[in-house]
């Protein structure tokens, strides 16, 4: 599997590190992107803002998917999805977004699909929920925006990605819910706000 886990995308250095991992410039890279995580808040500006900063650094070929469209919709949400290069997802709230995944079938659609060679780039909240669990991030973010609470997360490593350490606003919290990761028995990756985490196979490394 190939995995970009960060804080925030994209930042400095990271399109020409992933444009490694995906094999194809961002011009030619077939993205989807979603950006569900987000949609407890209400804040458009800043979701047009993200948009454009992608598109900026050349990742023209940009599809907007939003799974709330796809809940009674698997097979729609499947040919959406199959040949893209990238799955791109956005930060914002954890428990939310995993309980989306399953309510569309995203969770196994999209596991399939990296497992066959689509990379799953996530931020933030996105790149929590790639790892083993969600738990200890709760006090980061509110369960109760998920009609399902699902402590799991999707698997795609056994590492828990702990995002945002350095962040004056958040970084306290996500170092309190890493170390109460750690306690229980979690391999985790602690990242600032310009790291990310790179897994290719087995391989994995920080940029």
């Amino acid at each position: 599997m190939k995995l970009f886990l960060t804080s925030f995308f994209p930042v400095a250095g990271q399109v020409e590190a992933l444009t490694e991992l995906v094999g194809k410039p961002p011009s030619e890279t077939r993205v989807a992107y979603i950006e569900n995580a987000h949609d407890v808040y209400n804040d458009e500006a800043s979701l047009i803002e993200g948009r454009e900063l992608i598109r900026n650094e050349g990742y023209v070929d940009l599809e907007l998917v939003d799974l709330r469209n796809y809940t009674n919709d698997r097979d729609g949400l499947q040919r959406t999805l199959k040949g893209k290069d990238v799955f791109l997802l956005a930060g914002g709230n954890p428990f939310y977004l995993r309980w989306l995944m399953k309510e569309s079938g995203a969770d196994q659609i999209i596991t399939e699909l990296v497992e066959r060679g689509t990379v799953y780039v996530a931020a933030s909240a996105a790149a929590v929920v790639a790892g083993p669990t969600l738990r200890n991030f709760d006090n980061q973010d509110d369960p109760g925006e998920a009609k399902e609470v699902i402590w799991d997360g999707l698997n795609l490593t056994d590492i828990v990605v702990v995002p945002h350490i350095d962040n004056a606003e958040f970084g306290q919290g996500c170092r309190e819910a890493g170390e109460a990761c750690k306690r229980a028995g979690f391999e985790t990756q602690f990242i600032t706000d310009a790291q990310s985490l790179v897994i290719n196979g087995n391989k994995h490394h920080l940029i």
